[in-house]
């Protein structure tokens, strides 16, 4: 069964439960009401009766041997009303005593169970009289029965007054008429209204799942769903859809650059590694040939290296390990590696704003985070240049800063600066003749997940020509004034203490910022 199908199925059952509850509730209520009228009426008539009857006692002596009831049923008796008083004295041997005109013929009792069976308790212990109604039927027509006791002189006689029904059973039936047809029409509007509204609502999750298929058969990202309705649930599913297509659109654009970078950035090591071993297998073993193939073979260990970080990154298969960090501790290892990586070179490394700083995060990744900032920095970093690394914090911020006043990103390449695999214009370049494509565009991925991993965010502003600035904020893990970490730190002064004396190009000296736009 089909949902729509089992949805109409629901609707039109629920109605009709609703509508067939209503329905015998309504003819009940009607009965009851009607047949209440008649006691009404039967009661009101006994009662009128009894209060003008009149009784004579036949007999000179002793106790009367009978008696006459004259019951006035032409002023008393209501249209359609018969009336019988019956003798219980004998209960096993009732006798009519008295009808009326409308009973002439009939000589049964209107209700004979009554009368022979429960006379007797129809009378309260203070002898008025009790009164008691039921239903019979009187020459196979239904009739309401009132029975009342009428004790004269000692005796116990029963009065019994009784209307046709047939008014309330004609009502009845004509109502329960009613209500079948209204339930039958109801039944049949409910189905046609049910499968018009579920074809109209369904009708757009047929198209969504019509587009979903054409996506799956011919993965054209493409398509996109009109709609101009009220943003309803079927509204907001409609948006949805089609903001995942353009999720997906994009994620499939940006998994085929991916993909084609990786392939041109593993072709080009693979080109100069094959060249080499050509060189070799021409001409012999040299040490020029192997210092390449070792270069290219560790550029491709690295890049995959962080492919497979990132990828990990992805899934949520690569963990943190937690625990307090000195970040004053981890900028004078950085600093100290970063004086390593520019020895050949004429960079000047130095560190302007050191302050204790304490956060909760990974020292490994945090750690990678910052060298992956500093060695982009060299990278792009002409000889004669400059590059700062700053250690501050506000209220609640620790704050790292790398600058350097190399050749800038200009406006638009900032957007996509933290983008896998991103290459900015090759055509500005070093002095020293290598480009910003001289690397594969992960590092800065990295450390943008390294940075939102830790609950912070990483910033860059540049200009072109004048430099470049990443700044990363990450959450402090309680105020600065309880964070200072004398003794850990003092080996990172110390270090930096004898550098100055020995007057090194690469010591760290107080630094301005270089201008950025």
């Amino acid at each position: 069964m089909t949902f729509r199908t089992r949805l109409i199925v629901w609707y039109s059952g629920l109605l009709m439960a609703v509508l067939l509850v209503f329905g015998v509730v309504l003819l009940s209520v009607t009965r009851w009401v009607l047949t209440y009228s008649l006691d009404n009426t039967l009661a009101q008539t006994s009662n009128r009766l009894i209060a003008a009857s009149t009784a004579y006692a036949i007999g000179e002596f002793g106790p009367p041997e009978s008696l006459v009831l004259f019951l006035p049923e032409d002023k008393i008796l209501a249209p359609g009303v018969g009336v019988q008083v019956w003798d219980v004295n004998d209960l096993s041997n009732p006798r009519l005593v008295s009808q009326s005109s409308a009973l002439a013929a009939y000589n049964e009792p209107l209700d004979a169970v009554t009368l022979t069976q429960e006379a007797h308790l129809l009378a309260s212990a203070s002898g008025s009289p009790a009164q008691l109604f039921s239903e019979t039927r009187v020459e196979n027509e239904p009739w309401r029965v009132q029975t009342t006791t009428l004790p004269v002189y000692g005796r116990t006689y029963v009065l019994q007054t009784g209307t046709s029904m047939q008014m309330v059973s004609s009502a009845s039936q004509g109502l329960a008429t009613i209500i079948a047809v209204e339930l039958a029409l109801a039944l049949i509007g409910s189905l046609a209204l049910g499968w018009a509204l579920t074809n109209r609502l369904l009708s757009r999750i047929d198209v969504i799942a019509e587009a979903a298929s054409r996506v799956s058969a011919s993965e054209d990202l493409k398509v996109r769903l009109p709609y101009d309705g009220p943003m309803d649930e079927i509204g907001r599913l409609t948006a949805v859809f089609n903001q995942m297509m353009g999720r997906l659109e994009h994620l499939f654009g940006v998994q085929q650059r991916f993909v084609g970078d990786v392939s041109h950035e593993l072709r080009t090591p693979l080109t100069a590694i094959r060249g080499h071993l050509d060189l070799i297998h021409r001409y012999g073993m040299d040490a020029d040939s192997m210092e390449a193939i070792e270069s290219e073979t560790a550029r491709m260990s690295r890049m995959v290296s962080d492919l497979l970080l990132l990828a990990k990154a992805d899934y949520g298969g690569l963990t943190l390990n937690l625990r307090v960090v000195d970040l004053d501790e981890l900028v004078s290892e950085v600093y100290r590696s970063a004086r390593g990586l520019v020895k050949e070179r004429d960079l000047k490394i130095s560190i302007r704003d050191y302050e204790p700083v304490r956060v909760q995060g990974d020292p490994d990744r945090l750690t990678q985070l910052l060298l992956n900032l500093v060695s982009n920095a060299i990278k792009f970093t002409p000889d004669g240049g400059e590059i700062t690394i700053n250690l501050r914090h506000t209220s609640t911020e620790a704050v790292l800063e790398v600058t350097d006043t190399g050749i800038g990103i200009s406006e638009e390449d900032q957007k996509h600066v933290f983008d896998r695999l991103f290459q900015s214009d090759s055509s500005r370049v070093r002095g020293d003749g290598l480009g910003r494509g001289d690397g594969v565009g992960l590092g800065l991925s990295i450390a943008k997940w390294v940075a939102e991993a830790h609950h912070g965010r990483i910033t860059v502003q540049s200009a072109v020509g004048i430099g470049t600035a990443f700044t990363v904020y990450l959450p402090l893990l309680e105020p600065a004034q309880e964070t200072r970490h004398d003794a850990a730190t003092r080996p990172g002064l110390s270090l930096m203490r004898r550098e100055r004396s020995t007057g090194q190009s690469s010591a760290p000296q107080p630094a301005s910022t270089p201008k950025t736009q």
